[in-house]
């Protein structure tokens, strides 16, 4: 749902807004929480890497097409044609974002399930570290931050609140190992 949510922010006249659905820290942060919520270690990586993918697939749905004139195809084509032509090339499009995200989703996966168990400033600082990093992380590599400073302002606001939240979480008892 976040994926396909994101996905719909309306174009703007200004197309710098269109960051707000690419901030990287809120992909991670739903395979951590993910991977807080369960009990064992594989079932964390499990659960971090369904929740980053699933949102890969939800952000990237609106692409999916059986329109043969977008598929470079004669209108006369079957759907079975279609439909598999239509796959393939999203599949193809959007695999290096899924190979991305299972691997967010694994990291971070565990990292909420170590979270969940220890309450460990490492895991919470990796949660964190995104929010705060990106911009920065931008600046550096374009020489400014696309769209408005506001909004990356609003990032790291974000992330004071996931801060703020993980240091009342940590003075509750992490969960015990079963």
């Amino acid at each position: 749902m976040f994926g396909a949510a994101v996905s719909h922010i309306p174009s703007p006249d200004d197309p710098a807004l269109f960051w707000i659905g690419n901030f990287s820290a809120p992909w991670v942060m739903l395979p951590f929480l993910s991977g807080r919520a369960q009990r064992s270690w594989l079932w964390a990586a499990g659960a971090g890497l369904v929740a980053d993918v699933a949102c890969v697939i939800g952000f990237y749905a609106a692409f999916l097409t059986m329109d043969p004139a977008r598929l470079g195809m004669p209108s006369s084509a079957g759907v079975a044609d279609r439909l598999l032509t239509g796959i393939s090339n999203w599949a193809t499009f959007i695999a290096p974002w899924v190979v991305l995200a299972m691997a967010t989703g694994l990291v971070y996966g565990l990292l909420g399930c170590w979270w969940g168990r220890s309450r460990s400033l490492v895991a919470a600082a990796a949660v964190v570290a995104p929010f705060a990093a990106e911009p920065w992380l931008w600046r550096m590599y374009r020489g400014f931050l696309p769209g408005p400073g506001s909004l990356w302002l609003g990032e790291i606001a974000v992330g004071l609140v996931v801060v703020a939240w993980l240091l009342r979480e940590r003075s509750r008892p992490a969960r015990s190992r079963p």
